[in-house]
């Protein structure tokens, strides 16, 4: 990921979805996570099932499993970017444990990611699939309308020459199971592009483009404002050029590329299809203004 994609992902950045949840009783886990000579007591767990509405009727849901060593957001695990969300609880030193994504219709395979600080922050986390080809890696695994259970065993030797720390964690779980808000709408097209979320969208590309960095702050959520300031702290001159030339291109594809917009109450999440993929942009309605997040 180069240096202008990453100021973009920060200036545009993913949504958190809040919550719908079946049960309100706490999470709890038991085990560690060791990391090289580190030991980490893991105490609590959270469950979400993630629709994937904003990639199409066909796409598969995802089950997020946090098993950490204090309290967290429900919200941490929720939405379209955990990882995102869950890296930067990871960089305060809030949060240390592991995280478990599957397809729930296939839980053979999982994506296991171990929240623990990287030794040099410019590296990211690192993800770790696992499968089996008789049984899921999961035992003992439960999934209920309202609760998912299982236990985890499992560890990797590392690479000291490269700065892989070994790695173990051992641990069972119990945690209620939350899922994402319902879509209450679904605009594509025109109907999306002249929606107040869209509108909002493009505001703060033209401000971007502008240069007009206290213009983007006010279209934004705290969260973004937070992450943005991070980049900007670095070379303010260099960030501002970065995020001129960004809001440009950003603006150009809202207003030209196909738009999907996924509304989820005073959630929203404009997704724009691109000649090589896609990108998406979360929204939040806040004090009946809508910001990006």
């Amino acid at each position: 990921m180069n240096a202008r994609h990453s100021l973009l992902l920060a200036l545009l950045a993913v949504i958190c979805f809040p919550l719908l949840s079946l049960a309100i009783d706490q999470g709890t886990a038991s085990g560690t996570l060791t990391v090289d000579a580190t030991v980490v007591n893991l105490s609590h767990s959270y469950a979400h099932l993630h629709d994937n509405a904003e990639d199409g009727p066909r796409s598969k849901r995802e089950m997020r499993i946090l098993v950490a060593d204090r309290a967290v957001p429900q919200e941490a695990i929720a939405g379209l970017n955990p990882f995102f969300t869950l890296s930067s609880l990871v960089r305060k030193g809030t949060v240390r444990g592991v995280l478990i994504r599957f397809d729930p219709a296939n839980p053979k395979e999982v994506i296991a990611t171990v929240l623990f600080p990287q030794k040099e922050e410019r590296y990211s986390l690192g993800n770790r699939t696992i499968s089996q080809s008789d049984r899921s890696p999961l035992d003992q695994l439960v999934i209920t309308d309202l609760r998912v259970s299982a236990a985890v065993e499992q560890s990797s030797e590392g690479n000291p020459e490269q700065g892989w720390p070994s790695e173990k964690y051992v641990f069972s779980f119990t945690a209620p199971l939350f899922r994402e808000p319902a879509v209450t709408a679904t605009l594509k097209g025109k109907q999306a592009l002249n929606s107040p979320q869209v509108k909002v969208v493009l505001a703060k590309t033209a401000a971007m483009a502008k240069g007009d960095y206290a213009a983007v702050k006010s279209v934004s959520t705290e969260r973004s404002i937070e992450k943005m300031d991070g980049f900007m702290s670095q070379d303010r001159a260099e960030s501002i050029k970065m995020m001129a030339e960004a809001g440009k291109q950003m603006g150009l594809e809202v207003k030209k590329a196909p738009l999907t917009l996924i509304v989820r109450g005073d959630r929203a999440t404009l997704v724009i299809k691109q000649k090589d993929g896609r990108s998406q942009i979360g929204l939040v309605k806040k004090n009946g203004v809508w910001l990006v997040d």
